[in-house]
């Protein structure tokens, strides 16, 4: 796969300040080791439409060598889910990220269609450490064995 030209797609919630602050601080992390970053919301900020957003991201994706996948929570959310079985169903892979304490590092706890879905997970227990340093630098070993894996 020539990955020259493409980018990492950001899939996460969005929907709150808090949210926002995260995949925008952890899009930087991953875009200072080198990488380039489709982050949908910076790339559709100016979208007011839900059907140029939908395509917008889609050509994101497609675009996409692999997929960051934030997917904290009881139910990880429903726009994340759609994004990781859109990258699945394409052969992209797709790494997810879970900070969530009430879950355990084996296999997340995620819903059997995502766990399936999902190439690697990174588990940082937010209540052992909660810093976004940390889950960076998770993030960026998990990006880099892939490119690996992916180069072969």
């Amino acid at each position: 796969m020539d990955i020259k030209d493409k980018w990492i797609y950001f899939a996460a919630p969005l929907f709150t300040a808090a949210e926002r602050q995260f995949n925008e601080t952890l899009a930087l992390y991953i875009e200072q080791a080198g990488f380039a970053v489709y982050l949908p919301q910076k790339e559709c900020a100016k979208i007011s439409k839900s059907a140029e957003i939908y395509t917008q991201c889609l050509k994101g994706l497609d675009n996409a060598w692999c997929v960051v996948a934030v997917v904290d929570g009881c139910d990880t959310d429903s726009g994340t889910s759609f994004e990781i079985g859109y990258a699945y169903a394409k052969g992209i892979p797709v790494i997810g990220v879970r900070t969530d304490f009430r879950q355990n590092a084996d296999d997340g706890h995620l819903n059997l269609m995502l766990s399936q879905s999902i190439a690697m997970l990174c588990f940082v227990n937010s209540l052992e450490d909660a810093s976004i340093d940390t889950v960076a630098r998770c993030v960026k070993e998990k990006i880099n064995a892939l490119l690996i894996k992916v180069l072969k």
